[in-house]
């Protein structure tokens, strides 16, 4: 597939110290849905601010659909962007905002009229047009600023943060109406944000950064069952993260730590004696009775259930100190009166498969 962006090396340093972006490299299919997600001051804005051309690298270079647009200023890339804050303007109307950027385009008025009426219709909010900002909700704000970006029909839409001023509930019906939107432009959206639902949600591809370079970039089920580091493994999801030593690697791997030993698939590059760090999703641990006779039985103690509606996750410990974390299901309310409650031992099973292993240095 053709690529529309193309960074190539590109670094960006602050104040002569502070490293924002370390020798990124990434390049975007066209029409893809990519996130770059990771937490605060991992470098992801920074990025995509290159890739507005707010920011210009201190070295490396910027193509957009093959074109040298590294030092370009912002009106001169065929791209839009979309702020975490919307940035309208609170004296115009909504569809003033919108057609504002094609007015200072000087096209025709009648042109003008008909892209900000299309534009409007395409996020739901014909009916709104001769509204104020202060006259519109949250998400309703949210959506002309969406409007603005793509009125101007750009090969790319940069999405800071989009849906963070945004409440839970309308915060994921705007994630279903995005990743539909994305699907009636088919242009390429590149999106920054530090939550990682939002990120598994709606992207085709996520790039995880850490602390200035790409720690990992993949689908969603990539990133999420075959993490590459336990940075990785713990940013993308939830994972209890387990520090052993490998004590053979005959029919399959075996990791032990102060009494527990966990049997995982084989695996290349490890060997006996070797440090290591296991990761198991809370999800993937069944409760067992005590004795039973499977793989991997892990014996905790529990110190509280956390009850989230249809899931309760039962915080426990193992004998060895770290905190261990199971996920369940609740599929009536009986479900709960089943689990072990705050103090009580509990034994959980893990399948082989489902024990990321990683190589101490990874994390």
């Amino acid at each position: 597939m053709k690529s529309i962006i193309e960074i190539d090396g590109v670094s960006r340093t602050f104040g002569g110290k502070v490293v924002a972006v370390d020798n990124v490299q990434l390049h975007v299919a066209e029409g893809e849905f990519v996130t770059l997600l990771g937490p605060s001051g991992c470098g992801k804005t920074t990025l995509l601010r290159m890739l507005a051309g707010f920011e210009m690298p201190d070295s490396g270079s910027v193509r957009l659909d093959g074109k040298d647009v590294t030092f370009l200023p912002p009106y001169r890339r065929d791209v839009n962007m979309v702020f975490q804050d919307y940035a309208l303007f609170p004296h115009l109307t909504a569809a003033k905002n919108v057609g504002f950027g094609l007015e200072r385009q000087k096209l025709d008025r009648a042109e003008i009229g008909k892209r900000v009426e299309s534009a409007l219709q395409l996020v739901g909010l014909s009916a709104m047009a001769d509204r104020m900002p202060h006259q519109l909700s949250g998400g309703q704000r949210q959506r002309v600023a969406l409007a603005r970006a793509i009125v101007r029909r750009p090969r790319v839409l940069l999405l800071d943060e989009p849906l963070s001023a945004l409440d839970a509930n309308l915060r994921e019906a705007m994630q279903v109406e995005l990743k539909h939107l994305h699907n009636k432009l088919g242009i390429t959206f590149i999106m920054v944000t530090h939550d990682q639902t939002e990120a598994l949600v709606m992207s085709d591809r996520i790039v995880v950064m850490h602390r200035g370079r790409i720690a990992q970039a993949g689908t969603p089920s990539d990133l999420y069952d075959r993490p590459a580091s336990t940075y990785v493994a713990s940013f993308v999801g939830t994972s209890n993260i387990v520090e052993g030593t490998i004590v053979s690697v005959a029919d399959g791997i075996a990791f032990e730590r102060q009494g527990l030993r966990l049997r995982c698939l084989p695996l290349p590059g490890f060997s006996p004696g070797q440090r290591a760090l296991a990761a198991i999703r809370p999800e993937r641990l069944r409760i067992v009775n005590a004795g039973a006779k499977e793989a991997n039985v892990i014996a905790c103690t529990v110190e509280e259930r956390l009850f989230h509606g249809n899931s309760v996750r039962l915080r426990c410990r193992l004998a060895s100190g770290e905190v261990f974390l199971c996920d369940r299901q609740l599929n009536a309310s009986r479900d709960l009166g089943a689990l072990p409650d705050a103090g009580q031992p509990v034994h959980f099973a893990a399948d082989p498969d489902s024990i990321a292993l990683f190589r101490e240095d990874s994390r």
